[in-house]
């Protein structure tokens, strides 16, 4: 479902390895982390298939962030794009990476809020190598946010307003996954930038705001 970006990844910037926290992470059990996908080509080559993710794979992703993925850290906060999505990779328990060919196009997760119990904010880091698989991520998008459920019954995150001016079909993979978006933006992050709630489990006011929401993709 997702547009296809031509971007050359080619001359992105090194990630400072200062940019990743080197904080502990809880490790989840191995079955929690199955998803049982995986697309195959021609001759059961398998060309996209799932893997916990290790941080070999958050250096393989941030170099090169879609343009949306991008902006939308961007806007949290003035720590900018790299140090807001190590930062929700560091304290997640729950990561997925999406491997095609080999190679990491997108990160999964999700990272409980402290401020409120048995909730976590969902997020999704994406390549352009991602915007070739939309099929793909109809089909394991609703397959993370089961595994995320069965860890917290509520997930409640964040959509950047621009992205979703600009692919409206986020709304439609989000509900798809479960979830409900606010249809009017709020202003949060640095400079007041305008992010719709989403919010998924038990009933939460519209107006709630994650203590520190993540990118959530799509």
């Amino acid at each position: 479902m997702s547009a296809r970006h031509q971007h050359a990844v080619a001359d992105s910037p090194a990630v400072p390895s200062s940019a990743v926290p080197t904080s502990p992470v809880l490790r989840p059990t191995v079955s929690a982390l199955r998803t049982g996908f995986a697309r195959r080509g021609a001759g059961g080559r398998t060309l996209l298939h799932v893997v916990p993710a290790r941080r070999q794979h958050l250096h393989e992703v941030l170099p090169h962030l879609r343009p949306r993925d991008r902006a939308e850290l961007d806007a949290l906060g003035p720590r900018g794009a790299v140090a807001e999505a190590a930062r929700a990779f560091a304290l997640s328990p729950l990561r997925w990476a999406v491997l095609r060919g080999g190679r990491c196009v997108a990160l999964f997760g999700a990272r409980p809020l402290p401020c409120m119990p048995g909730t976590a904010a969902p997020w999704l880091f994406g390549t352009p190598g991602l915007d070739a698989e939309g099929r793909a991520l109809a089909r394991l998008g609703p397959l993370f946010a089961a595994r995320m459920r069965a860890a917290w019954p509520r997930l409640v995150n964040m959509l950047h307003a621009p992205a979703l001016a600009e692919r409206p079909a986020t709304a439609r993979w989000l509900a798809r996954c479960g979830f409900a978006v606010a249809a009017h933006p709020m202003p949060l992050g640095h400079g007041g930038a305008p992010f719709h709630p989403f919010t998924s489990g038990d009933a939460l006011a519209a107006s709630f705001a994650p203590e520190q929401p993540t990118n959530t993709g799509g």
